[in-house]
């Protein structure tokens, strides 16, 4: 299960019937716990649960911020995740939309987050000590962290607890304090695609060139001190040099991913995968040529189709619907002409069983004309297949 849906999952199962009742005094204590497999089939995923009385006095919408810090050295572990990232930075964080708890609490034990360690960069690699914090907070006043910490001066307006678990986990991937070659070649790789996917519609908009540099921005920040210039220069250098290449059509994405298919982790090349598709959406349009080039990278890398279809989606319902309705039909819905007419008739009826109960529930505007657009690329389908 991708982590967008274990994430819903566990704000479902926090909302239910019964979540809450009134009147404990138990304190709020939280536990991590592995999920089983049957939840979590393509990664190793761990339940944030939590048990007690949040203590909320006030009848307003409240937040759950969580955040993770590593004990030895008190550093923030960072995510490759965009849904658990800080906005301006790749530290973790997940925000948890828990609605009015004024006098009420989880009388069980409730699964409200998850973590993905093939997802997690700590300051170091393998077994560590790790601290889970939660801070509880009124939604109207929910603060901007920076870098993992409220920024100096800031005050406690909106605040209503800070609740800590300590918990020991496995990290997989070489930390941030640490020389890791092998996620520097692939966040060069990224580049070199990323300015593919950004000229496959002929220019470089100015749009998807400033998402590259935040991107690059991002990495660099997240970076120790001791690697912030030397990580700078080299991902500035390869920006430079894979627009030139990119002006001549001499990006050559087979031979890039062949470079980095079996080397770096898992969260590394889902990463990539996040660039590029924000630079597709840069712009608010989805090229045919770019949608294409996605997927080909996205299999030439080995990532599972149904995740990146679940991140692609995410970006197309939010473009400018006029924009949309021009893109290639088989590039959005993910059709491969190479099927059979039975799968394809199959993978069809799946795409509008997800945008028609998608239209019900987007709110009128972008996103709603955005899932009709998607139901009449569907209708032609069916008619160019039938």
């Amino acid at each position: 299960m991708v982590l967008f849906n274990i994430l819903k999952a566990g704000a479902k199962t926090l909302m239910g019937e019964g979540s809450f009742v009134d009147n404990l005094n138990d304190k709020l204590e939280f536990k991590i716990e592995k999920l089983p497999v049957s939840e979590s089939p393509d990664f190793d995923v761990f339940g944030i649960h939590g048990k007690g009385n949040p203590q909320v006095k006030n009848s307003s919408p409240v937040v759950f911020i969580f955040k993770i810090f590593d004990k030895e050295t008190s550093l923030p572990v960072l995510s490759t995740f965009d849904d658990t990232s800080e906005t301006d930075s790749r530290v973790f964080e997940h925000v948890v939309k828990l609605g009015d708890l004024n006098g009420r609490h989880f009388p069980e034990w409730a699964r409200l987050s998850a973590l993905i360690p093939d997802s997690l960069i700590g300051p170091n690699k393998g077994t560590r000590q790790l601290e889970l914090k939660c801070y509880i907070w009124h939604e109207s006043f929910k603060p901007s962290f920076k870098n993992g910490w409220l920024p100096e001066g800031s005050d406690f307006q909106g605040g209503i607890d800070v609740i800590d678990h300590e918990f020991t986990l496995f990290l997989p991937n070489s930390g941030y304090m640490e020389i890791d070659d092998e996620r520097l070649k692939i966040q060069i790789a990224s580049i070199k695609l990323a300015i593919s996917i950004a000229l496959a519609d002929g220019s470089l908009d100015k749009k998807e060139g400033n998402e590259i540099k935040k991107w690059i921005k991002e990495i660099v920040e997240s970076s120790s001190e001791s690697q912030k210039e030397a990580i700078k220069a080299n991902l500035n250098d390869s920006l430079e040099l894979a627009f030139e290449s990119g002006k001549t059509n001499s990006i050559d994405i087979k031979a890039i991913c062949n470079e980095i298919k079996d080397i770096g982790s898992k969260a590394d090349k889902y990463d990539l995968l996040e660039l590029c598709l924000d630079v597709m959406a840069a712009d608010g349009e989805a090229d045919k040529n770019e949608l294409k080039q996605i997927s080909e990278i996205s299999f030439l890398i080995g990532i599972d189709y149904e995740e990146v279809t679940r991140l692609k989606d995410k970006r197309l319902i939010n473009l400018d619907p006029t924009l949309m309705s021009s893109s290639g039909l088989e590039e959005l819905l993910d059709i491969d002409p190479n099927w059979s007419k039975e799968k394809i008739n199959e993978h069809i009826l799946k795409q509008f069983s997800k945008y028609n109960a998608r239209l019900t529930t987007v709110p009128e505007g972008p996103q709603r004309e955005n899932a009709q657009n998607m139901l009449d690329k569907i209708a032609e389908a069916r008619e160019k297949y039938s």
